[in-house]
């Protein structure tokens, strides 16, 4: 499957200020594949050392981190012939062996040529107690596909292609909108994990099979980050973490009018302090598998210096496992039919697809009984977006914005399939999202 990371990877190779590079996301997002496929078309050969595979591998970083000795005992045991030089070298699931994350320090000081890669898990990597390579190393950071690469690997090129055309002189006829509508609809259901889009794709000739299996794999997976919790942070921690993980679907679709804001005391009967909470939900947040909104009381940059830390909105990583933590059958998210409830399900996927084209912070904004559900800082300026599920366009809490703070643009995304400016506001639909930095 086709990745936008693949650019920045090849950029990786190019730059002429290279570090040994750590690809870190969430599990399953498809890190190991985009580096294997990287090695596979930019490199003569690649070779991939898997330490969740073979934990043996430890032992060899456990005598020196020397890059040379290393790469020298990595050859010989494994009977690859090795070159620093040209060759890409990936270490796979490195959070399973720390000796090998801090020894890219050492490969950045010691053999700055060397085309070396390494993949992570957040879990393990952020939350890593061993010394961690500040300033030795990139880091790229992979989220679940977008809406752009759901469409290029159903194939569905020439829909992505009058996507990235779209003028507002020029709306697209409602044959074309009712397509895509559909397509994204599969991609609320499916999600943006590339082992659940690929047996999706293996089953698209009769959808209702391929939903089955999607849920299926969803709830497997699922319970895999569960048992991750419980790996990384020890018994008695795992039990507030848990609790926040399963919360958060449950909060998102409460809420009828928007989400105001994540409630404490809904989590655990006896944690419904901010500080009782505070460490289960920052340690999800590292672990790449939720996605916290801090509520603004003043649009004005640095937007951060106007958020109070106790007061955000937590949302899940990727649309496909929310929906399967809510039990929403496929076929009623694909009637769309499961009432105002819907509002949380489209704000989620409007996020994702933001964060998945810029890796940065997102803010909200709440104010009385208004609320914009999203404020993004672009060039120097803060632009306010509405999301509405429906086709209905009355975004009273966007006017109550505009008329207190005047703002050069403003964002409405909705279910209809009209492109347009209103004075300042662009409207755009949902599936757009991707899109929005390139046109604003």
């Amino acid at each position: 499957m086709k990745r936008k990371i693949d650019n920045e990877l090849l950029n990786w190779k190019k730059s002429s200020l290279r570090k040994p590079l750590l690809l870190q996301g969430a599990r399953q997002v498809g890190k190991t594949y985009s580096l294997e496929e990287f090695g596979k078309k930019e490199f003569k050969n690649y070779h991939l050392f898997d330490f969740m595979e073979h934990p043996d591998l430890c032992e060899i970083f456990k005598q020196d981190l020397s890059p040379k000795r290393i790469l020298r005992d990595l050859s010989i045991i494994y009977d690859h012939k090795i070159d620093a030089v040209k060759d890409l070298i990936i270490f796979d699931e490195i959070q399973q062996c720390p000796e090998a994350l801090t020894s890219l320090k050492y490969f950045a000081k010691e053999q700055p040529n060397t085309f070396i890669t390494s993949s992570g898990s957040l879990l393990g990597t952020e939350l890593s107690s061993e010394s961690f390579p500040v300033g030795n190393i990139n880091r790229l950071r992979l989220n679940p596909m977008d809406f752009d690469e759901f469409l290029t690997a159903l194939g569905e090129d020439k829909i992505l292609e009058v996507l990235n055309s779209i003028s507002f002189n020029d709306p697209l006829p409602e044959p074309i909108h009712q397509k895509i509508w559909t397509l994204f609809k599969y991609y609320m259901i499916t999600g943006g994990l590339p082992d659940i889009v690929k047996h999706f794709l293996e089953n698209i000739d009769s959808p209702s099979e391929g939903f089955t299996m999607v849920r299926k794999l969803q709830k497997e997976l699922i319970n895999d980050y569960i048992d991750d919790i419980s790996k990384h942070s020890g018994k008695i921690k795992s039990v507030k973490i848990e609790a926040v993980f399963k919360n958060i679907p449950i909060q998102l679709a409460r809420e009828t009018q928007g989400v105001k804001k994540f409630v404490f005391k809904d989590v655990l009967p006896y944690a419904s302090r901010y500080s009782s909470l505070e460490a289960p939900i920052e340690w999800l947040i590292k672990s790449g598998l939720i996605i916290k909104v801090p509520v603004c009381s003043k649009p004005q940059l640095p937007l951060k210096a106007y958020s109070d830390e106790k007061k955000f909105k937590l949302y899940m990583f990727d649309t496909g496992l929310l929906g399967c933590m809510l039990d929403l059958s496929p076929g009623t998210i694909f009637s769309y039919n499961y009432g105002s409830y819907k509002g949380f399900f489209a704000e989620n996927i409007v996020l994702t697809e933001l964060i998945s084209e810029k890796n940065r912070t997102i803010y909200s904004w709440h104010r009385n009984t208004s609320e914009i559900e999203f404020l993004i800082e672009h060039n120097g300026k803060i632009i306010p977006i509405e999301v509405k599920a429906s086709i209905n366009t009355k975004a009273k809490s966007l006017k109550v914005y505009i008329e207190k703070y005047s703002p050069v643009k403003t964002v409405l995304f909705s279910g209809r399939g009209k492109t347009y400016k209103n004075n300042s506001t662009i409207h755009l639909p949902l599936y757009m999202a991707s899109k929005l930095y390139s046109i604003i």
